[in-house]
């Protein structure tokens, strides 16, 4: 079954995964699930054990709740553990699974901890790469935007150590990236997008002066994929705000992740272009400071709940 066909009178069904129970995952699930904006888009389903969802303020009737059934008490609230790990990785398993059998449309995932998961033994060290091992025929991207302000960009690397980035770059990397942002804009209704690809040193490497990545990897990566560039990071980020560029190849966490914040704030979500079903999640992280305090703000995830509703449609 095709997880993306329903009668076109149905609203799609999405799942919403309660993330590290000690952060502000299971809250911002529950919020966004009784959204008014949510609800007209689709029918909010949440997956995750019990207990969790019940200190977040879940009651019978409020939304279909699907229980992992771990039967692990949920952790304190603020910091990362083996339980929060457990209870998480059960949580986004088994909607994800669900997802893939075509139950529902697709998975909108609360934000884990990766040290909740290492302390748990978990050996993905997020959800990137625990859905690369679930769908290995597809090629899942992670795919960063504020859809209000039309700003997409994917990672090229991950969740790795800045220091690792030089080495990890490959010209096939690149291109993959390309390839799939492209699609994925496509999908949003942009004809024939056009991307640029960010540098990895400052002034592009100022022809080798300050680095040779540009010249080994990434010229020769932006002349395979069709994009522009490599373009100093700064510029391309100014060229894009500017609807110069209607997407961006970014080489590291931070080089996509600090300019997306700072134009759009809390409207960043992070798409996993590429699987056989629809998964999203808010772009920021599990706020353990403020968790069980009601001063979590749910617009990233409504917008996440949002983004994949209008992919199911």
């Amino acid at each position: 079954m095709n997880a993306t066909r329903r009668p076109s009178n149905r609203l799609p069904a999405l799942l919403f995964t309660c993330g590290d129970p000690a952060g502000i995952g299971p809250e911002l699930a529950v919020a966004a699930a009784l959204s008014s904006r949510v609800r007209r888009a689709c029918v909010p389903i949440l997956v995750g054990e019990l207990a969790v969802f019940r200190r977040a303020g879940w009651k019978p009737g409020l939304a279909p709740l699907v229980d992992t059934r771990l039967g692990l008490t949920p952790p304190a609230k603020g910091r990362s553990s083996a339980v929060g790990g457990k209870l998480s990785f059960a949580s986004f398993r088994l909607a994800v699974r669900l997802a893939a059998r075509g139950v529902a449309a697709g998975v909108v995932s609360a934000p884990i901890s990766k040290k909740s998961w290492a302390m748990a033994g978990l050996p993905y060290p997020d959800h990137t790469e625990y859905l690369r091992e679930l769908c290995p025929r597809a090629d899942a991207q992670m795919i960063l935007g504020a859809p209000s302000q039309g700003l997409w960009c994917v990672l090229a690397t991950r969740h790795i150590p800045t220091a690792k980035v030089a080495k990890l770059l490959s010209v096939d990397s690149i291109v993959s990236s390309a390839v799939t942002l492209r699609r994925a804009l496509i999908l949003i209704g942009r004809k024939n997008p056009t991307l640029g690809l960010c540098a990895f040193n400052p002034h592009a490497g100022e022809d080798g002066l300050l680095g040779p990545e540009e010249a080994r990897i990434l010229a020769p990566a932006a002349k395979r994929a069709g994009l522009q560039g490599p373009i100093a990071a700064d510029t391309a980020w100014r060229w894009h705000t500017e609807g110069k560029l209607d997407g961006l190849v970014c080489l590291y966490h931070d080089q996509a992740l600090i300019p997306l914040k700072t134009a759009a704030g809390l409207g960043i979500v992070n798409w996993t272009a590429g699987l056989p079903f629809i998964r999203t999640s808010p772009g920021h992280g599990t706020g353990f400071d403020i968790a069980g305090k009601r001063k979590a703000d749910p617009s990233a995830t409504i917008e996440a709940a949002l983004l994949a509703a209008s992919l199911a449609a």
